[in-house]
Parts: C-alpha cells; structure tokens; sequence
C-alpha cells in the first residue's frame, strides 16, 4: 500500500484566515517503509501578508526567504493533486490542523482537493490512545504527546529538524511506522479518522452525525432536534466559524439550507459528506505549537 504522509508549516494557527507556507509530502510503500517519492514547496501567498516573530522563531521561514524562492499554491496544486491520487493521507494532528488549513488555502483560490474516499491516519491520535492515562514515573506527569516526545519514546533520541515540515514528515513515518508495528494495522484505523466536519462541529459514526464540541458534545443531530433544536439554530445561523460544510448537514434537519453550493435535501436522505479531519480555528489555540 502506498500511503503520503504530509505536513505544513503555516503564518499561524487560524485555519480558516492563515497562510501555508511550507508544504511537504512523502509517499512510502508501506511493505517496507520505502520512500516513493517526495515533495517540498515552499509557498508565496499571494497579496499582503504577514509572518508573525513568533510564527518565524519556530519555523524559521521568513517573508524575504519566500519572496526569493517560494512558489504559489496554485502552481503546484496539479502536482499535489497527482501526487496523492488513490493514496490514504497520514500526518501529525494534520487532522486537527493540516487538513483544515490546506482545504481554507485551497478554497481561497477556488480549488478543491478529494478529502473522500481516503483514510486520514493521524499518528498524534494514535500516540494519545497508546499513552492515555500512563504517568511519568520521574515527573509525576502525564507523559508528552508530541512529535518529539513521541519519536525519541521509540528511537531513544529525538529527531533533527523539528519545525521543518519535511524533517517532520520523516519523523511522523518513522513513529508510524513503530505505533504499526506494536500495535497493528487494525488498530491504527480507527473510527475517529473517519469524517470529522472541516469546522469539527460534527463527526460521523455508521450513518448519523454526532456533535463533536459544545455543552452538546456526544449528541446526535437527531436527538438536538428534540433536546434543543435552537442550539442548531445557533449552529447554523449565528456561530462565527461554522462553515457551509457543516450547514450543508445540519440545515435540512431544521429545515433550512443557508449554503450556496448544494441543493436543499430531505432530513430522511442520506447525506454524502465532504470528507475531512478537521479543525476550526475555534478550536486552535497556541497551546498546539506544543504538539511538534
């Protein structure tokens, strides 16, 4: 099986608002972890645009450095989209920010890329579910789920060129490559890498949509509709990051459809969801920079 795994580093942590500016991407054979092929473009947003110190200090891409040698997105995307055709995507927590933030570039430039059919392995998911609930014996603590804490738990020592998103997808195979290895294949394809909204308002599980953040979280839209139907209301109408994505599924239940890009659908049609393992930027906080 061929698999790509791919990573970004970016102006910042909106999703929807920030700009890729480093994209890479590693096609192995997952037989024997052979690398394929690989990709790494630096990105030149186009119009004004900023990269904050902070942003800069960690990845150390800087404006000038993309004036001289980055290239638009649109340039590469025929290449991108060739590049992952009929491959499952991993990453580290790209289902939680890498996805979301390459579907906001994209869509700004009317472009779309194939989220169906795929699956979206997340090896921060995996390491948190290997690691939950284990306590450092030295700290007290709960132990460090990030990149580098988990490569240097399988390998001994942590990697170089953490922050670099090439040096990152490295390092994601090769702790993949061990949580496979442990684990198994079947339990790394987990129910949770299956549709996850590009706003993370709701989240797939056999054919009904649960909420997946809020006071509501864990219910069904089914159930809303009898235990607080105006909480869908808010959802669609009034919340500030929830996307046409989200509206698409949750306006036929309540009976309106608020997006421009579908048709309205009966409540009792299965719906087709854009797929996605996504975040919103209301769910990002700085914190995140921890996690690599």
């Amino acid at each position: 099986m061929n698999l790509v795994c791919f990573d970004t580093e970016t102006t910042g942590l909106d999703v929807q608002k920030d700009h890729i500016i480093q994209l890479s991407l590693v096609k192995v054979d997952t037989a024997n972890w052979s690398v394929i092929d690989q990709r790494d473009w630096y990105i030149l947003p186009e119009g004004n645009f900023t990269i904050p110190a902070e942003a800069e200090a960690v990845h150390h891409i800087s404006k000038s450095f993309l004036q001289e040698n980055g290239v638009s997105l649109k340039s590469i995307y025929n290449d991108l989209v060739a590049f992952t055709n009929g491959c499952d995507i991993l990453s580290y927590n790209g289902n939680g920010y890498d996805a979301p933030i390459l579907y906001y570039n994209l869509k700004r430039h009317g472009l779309s890329f194939d989220f169906d059919g795929r699956i979206w392995y997340d090896a921060l998911a995996l390491e948190r579910v290997h690691m939950e609930g284990k306590i450092d014996p030295e700290t007290g603590e709960r132990y460090h789920c990030n990149l580098t804490a988990a490569y240097t738990r399988y390998y001994g020592h942590p990697f170089e060129g953490a922050h670099n998103s090439l040096d990152d997808v490295m390092a994601t195979i090769e702790v993949f490559k061990a949580q496979v290895d442990a684990h198994g294949w079947q339990w790394a394809q987990r129910e949770e890498f299956g549709f996850i909204s590009f706003d993370r308002w709701l989240v797939k599980r056999g054919d009904y949509y649960y909420l997946n953040q809020g006071g509501h979280k864990g219910e069904s839209i089914e159930s809303m509709l009898r235990i607080d139907r105006s909480y869908l209301e808010w959802i669609v109408d009034k919340c500030k990051w929830t996307d046409d994505q989200t509206r698409g599924i949750i306006g036929p239940y309540i009976g309106r459809y608020t997006s421009p890009f579908a048709p309205a659908a009966s409540a009792a049609t299965p719906l087709t969801p854009s797929r996605g393992k996504k975040r919103s930027k209301g769910t990002i906080t700085d914190a995140d920079l921890s996690l690599f």
